[in-house]
């Protein structure tokens, strides 16, 4: 390699910005083209998909609402949870403002590499881009959905701790760490 391929700037990274503001997006524009980023954009998740289907992008920077006070982020998630299905590797920056903290951690859980709350830092918009694209998050497969109702799983254990020991009531109560006539109780709160 010569000294002047060592010297050349890294080719621009193209980012996609979905998010129905067209002030929002300019604003982008402006900033990530300083920093050697050149940015397409998308005002809604439909739009996304037509680029996406063209084309590679190093990040998508994604808002979650695209309905004028929408702060449910319905739309977004949904999106992003069909991306990420099509391509566990696409590396997904969330950029929201009304939707929230519980949502943008619903995202991550997603598969989203990193958030911003808008208004955002300039820096801190352009280190969080260049880190998610740098080290992306492994993709893990979604957790198995647990019940987490406590009716449910307490009528579910005892169901199982019944059937392991063929219906004997003592051996399913020491098994759950209950007195007979607790277990009785519990079963009969469950109509069991």
């Amino acid at each position: 390699m010569s000294d002047e391929e060592k010297n050349d700037p890294p080719p621009p990274l193209d980012i996609l910005f979905v998010d129905d503001n067209p002030d929002i997006l300019v604003a982008a524009e402006l900033l990530l083209s300083r920093h050697g980023m050149i940015l397409a954009t998308a005002a809604s998740p439909e739009e996304a998909e037509a680029l996406l289907a063209k084309r590679k992008f190093a990040a998508i920077l994604l808002d979650l609402n695209f309905r004028r006070g929408d702060v449910t982020g319905e739309a977004g998630l949904s999106f992003l949870e069909n991306l990420m299905q099509r391509d566990p590797g696409a590396v997904v920056v969330v950029i929201t403002g009304h939707s929230g903290m519980a949502i943008a951690v619903k995202a991550m859980r997603l598969g989203a590499a990193d958030f911003v709350m808008k208004p955002w830092h300039n820096e801190r918009l352009i280190a969080t881009i260049r880190a998610a694209i740098e080290h992306p998050r492994p993709h893990l497969p979604a957790p198995d959905e647990v019940d987490l109702n406590l009716d449910r799983s307490e009528r579910t254990l005892i169901e199982q701790a019944l059937k392991r020991h063929a219906h004997n009531i003592s051996l399913a109560a020491r098994d759950l760490g209950l007195t007979r006539a607790a277990l009785y109780r519990r079963m009969e709160k469950h109509g069991l």
